[in-house]
């Protein structure tokens, strides 16, 4: 009798726990390829910019994800202020969970604000905390007719080697405050002109928004994006600047990557712009990419945050190191993989 309890009381857990985890856990996916083992095309270039595209013909279908720009947008995510400059505050009103990037600007409140860890809001979650680093170290009050309470929009992102490790590597409001300098300094350099803003001279996303700035952006843009082929197997890029490969964005669905790729290019042409030399480099070749993906996986393994939706494992060598976003709730392949070299 308790024999046959025991196997009745096993089945019917086996039964409530993927309808209580939703159909995500019930649909989990077979587990993914190595990702050196993806077919990679490409580089497409344009000037000092060269662009990878990343190729998985057995990419997941999984659920549909809002990003946070779609997600302010439709007025479904609120991110709002806490009176402390590295901590806020999300909740997702809507039906559909919502993706924060690391490395994405929030623009308003009390100062911009740029957001250290990758997340996923669930569906009808309220007041998730999210680390964030200023990204605008001269205002504390709202600008213009800006709300001081909340974040209206994200449509910009950390573009610089310099400045995503000082978010995701060394965690430092103050690596983050010089890496915004820089990279006004170096823009302003190479267009011949200040992109400090009047309204907000510390301000990168002011800087972003620059006439000089935007144009420069675009021109890497047009050129780049007319060469990459629209297949439906792409989920991720891999990026070299004079010559260099400095980063890879892997993400578990073409769907995914397709909402993320307009925001990824537009950072790496920003870097481009920032970044160009006169000097004449060498374009990499794919081995290239494969070589930091390997060499940033062989590295021990390190728990970086963990919510309801939402597990970052850092990996890190000498020489490069990778974040790895995975939802609990979604076996087989992370949601987001970023290789950054040092």
């Amino acid at each position: 009798m308790k024999t046959t309890l025991a196997r009745l009381l096993t089945l019917a857990a086996l039964t409530i726990v993927p309808c209580l985890l939703g159909p995500r856990l019930a649909r989990a996916e077979a587990p993914a390829p190595a990702l050196a083992t993806m077919e990679l095309t490409g580089p497409y270039v344009y000037q000092n910019l060269a662009v990878f595209a990343v190729h998985d013909k057995n990419a997941a279908k999984h659920e549909e994800v809002l990003t946070l720009q779609e997600a302010l947008t439709k007025k479904v995510v609120t991110v709002q202020e806490t009176g402390d400059v590295n901590r806020l505050l999300a909740s997702n009103h809507g039906k559909e969970a919502v993706y924060l990037q690391s490395g994405d600007i929030v623009k308003g409140g009390r100062q911009d604000r740029v957001l250290q860890h990758d997340t996923l809001l669930p569906a009808h979650s309220k007041k998730v905390a999210l680390n964030v680093f200023c990204v605008e170290s001269g205002r504390w009050q709202n600008r213009g007719s800006e709300s001081v309470h909340h974040f209206a929009s994200s449509n910009e992102a950390f573009m610089t080697k310099r400045q995503k490790m000082a978010v995701k590597v060394a965690a430092s409001q103050g690596a983050v405050w010089d890496s915004v300098a820089a990279a006004q300094a170096d823009m302003g350099s190479k267009l011949g002109a200040s992109v400090h803003a009047p309204a907000s001279s510390t301000s990168l996303q002011l800087s972003l928004e620059d006439k000089k700035v935007r144009e420069s952006v675009d021109d890497y843009l047009r050129n780049i994006e007319k060469q990459i082929p629209e297949k439906d197997d792409v989920v991720g890029y891999a990026v070299a600047v004079n010559g260099k490969v400095d980063s890879v964005d892997v993400f578990a669905s073409p769907s995914l990557f397709g909402k993320m790729k307009g925001k990824l290019l537009k950072a790496s042409a920003t870097e481009a712009v920032a970044s160009k030399s006169d000097k004449t480099t060498a374009t990499p070749d794919a081995s290239a990419v494969r070589s930091l993906i390997a060499d940033a996986e062989s590295g021990a393994a390190k728990a970086e945050k963990q919510n309801l939706r939402t597990k970052v494992t850092r990996k890190e060598t000498s020489k490069n190191v990778v974040f790895t976003t995975d939802d609990p709730f979604v076996r087989g392949k992370p949601v987001h993989k970023n290789y950054l070299a040092k």
